[in-house]
């Protein structure tokens, strides 16, 4: 693996709720979708945008839309959970679609990366939202590939930005070990990792509003611009640390910690 140099790396954060997926979308529906509120699959909150796909749904079809409020201009990302129940084989099948025409009439279209029967990803799409600064709609869209009848199922959409001034970033990755240790383990202790987590920092120069204590945000923490080599998940930033002295510049650092599952860099 060739050596990375630290210069290359970045801290993406989610700034901008574009929609919290709690409830059913509802600005419109294909007449082949049943959409509704899930509250049993979900990742962040209490429920996920759920959309029932029938056979008729086709290619080229706007799945459903929703009615939102959102100034995305500062945005270079766009974060989110999706899990089809059925392999989405194909980045671009399906759209996100952004729009400051209702109905997602004149939509910006997003590509959404290939997804793996009933799991769960944490997608991330680059995309230049400079013009968006009055978003009222957000939808999905099938394009190619149908899959039939399906059911889709996506959570807590953000807009995200590079953190201005962090310089550094440290992610801790850790698996519970519990004692497993019992007569029959013939002297000899013996242990079983159980629950997995994950947290750790990021810090720089103040440049800008701080970010929110508590917020619960997408979260990219890239070692280089190369899409396999950046981790991310959803996470709550629960602690901030402001500091200045008379001979430097203003330094901010954040602790945070996961929510569920970390896409790991694979190279």
């Amino acid at each position: 693996m060739a050596r990375l140099a630290g210069k290359n790396g970045n801290v993406y954060v989610g700034v901008t709720t574009i929609d919290d997926c709690e409830d059913a979308w509802s600005e419109q529906v294909d007449s082949d979708v049943t959409a509704s509120a899930d509250t049993s699959a979900y990742k962040v909150g209490s429920a996920s945008a759920k959309f029932i796909c029938a056979a008729g749904l086709a290619n080229g079809d706007i799945i459903a839309s929703e009615v939102i409020s959102a100034d995305l201009s500062a945005c270079t990302e766009v974060l989110f959970w999706m899990m089809s129940t059925v392999n989405i084989s194909t980045a671009g099948d399906l759209q996100l679609l952004l729009d400051e025409d209702a109905a997602c009439a004149s939509p910006l279209a997003m590509d959404i990366p290939a997804l793996t029967a009933n799991t769960w990803k944490f997608c991330k799409i680059a995309a230049d939202l400079s013009d968006y600064d009055a978003a009222i709609s957000v939808g999905l869209k099938l394009t190619a590939n149908d899959p039939g009848a399906f059911t889709l199922y996506i959570d807590h959409i953000q807009g995200a930005k590079a953190i201005s001034g962090i310089k550094s970033w440290k992610l801790d990755q850790v698996v519970n070990i519990q004692d497993t240790t019992g007569f029959d383990s013939s002297g000899h202790r013996t242990f079983s990792a159980v629950l997995k987590e994950w947290s750790g920092s990021f810090e720089g120069y103040k440049d800008g509003a701080p970010l929110t204590i508590g917020s619960v945000v997408g979260l990219e923490l890239q070692q280089s611009t190369t899409s396999t080599q950046q981790y991310r998940g959803t996470a709550i930033i629960n602690s901030s640390h402001p500091s200045v002295s008379v001979d430097g510049l203003n330094v901010i650092s954040y602790d945070f910690t996961g929510v569920g599952p970390i896409e790991v860099a694979t190279a």
